[in-house]
């Protein structure tokens, strides 16, 4: 996949019955390369590829579980993570809480919130110049699914082989009113593409694509 001023590593992490790829995503911007959501399988030879990173970011409580390796790696580099992320990785020196610090790349890479879900603290990410929405867990399109395990557990989820919001993830969900509030917000940007961390990018028709998937859960966008 290639997408004008983005970089990717793809990987995958073994799971319970089948593997889950996993995209980390480089974001070079104006004033040093935002390393967003490393894999936990990277080794230290694929993190330096990723180059002189300066920010590492952890989008959501769930995906913390590379960020200690990713800043050993890269000792220099500011490390971000969403409210409870001291308390998931408190071996991490952590740099800033979003919500808390502010964020140096609202012009180029703001950070929008999922709220009503403390316990998930989802955050999306708007890479302006290629009008692209990068998402972690709130969206999986696992089109390439193998497998009598992917086939079981992906249905569980209602992600098989489609885009779709997990079930698990809208079980986190348990501020109904703010968690909806804050994806009209999310799903009113201006972008084109939609980039999850979990399976194939959706390409041109990706804000129709996140509205209809939301809705297909009930939310309320």
């Amino acid at each position: 996949m290639t997408i004008a001023g983005l970089e990717f590593i793809d990987t995958a992490v073994q799971m319970p019955l089948m593997k889950l790829p996993v995209r980390t995503v480089i974001v070079p911007v104006a004033s040093g390369r935002v390393l967003l959501s490393p894999a936990s399988t990277l080794t230290r030879e694929e993190l330096l590829q990723a180059g002189a990173v300066t920010d590492i970011v952890a989008p959501n409580l769930f995906h913390t579980g590379g960020i200690q390796a990713a800043a050993a790696a890269h000792p220099r580099a500011r490390v971000w993570g969403p409210p409870g992320c001291r308390e998931k990785q408190p071996g991490v020196s952590w740099h800033g809480v979003f919500g808390e610090a502010a964020w140096p790349y609202e012009g180029e890479l703001p950070m929008f919130r999922v709220a009503g879900m403390p316990e998930f603290n989802e955050h999306v990410f708007l890479h302006k110049a290629s009008r692209s929405l990068l998402v972690t867990d709130l969206v999986f399109n696992l089109l390439d699914a193998r497998g009598v395990g992917a086939w079981l557990i992906l249905s569980l989820f209602g992600t098989h082989r489609r885009l779709g919001v997990s079930r698990v993830f809208m079980r986190f969900a348990k501020e109904r009113p703010a968690f909806e509030a804050s994806l009209r917000d999310i799903t009113a940007l201006e972008f084109d593409h939609l980039l999850p961390s979990h399976g194939a990018a959706v390409m041109n028709e990706g804000r129709a694509a996140l509205i209809s998937a939301l809705r297909e859960r009930g939310v309320r966008v």
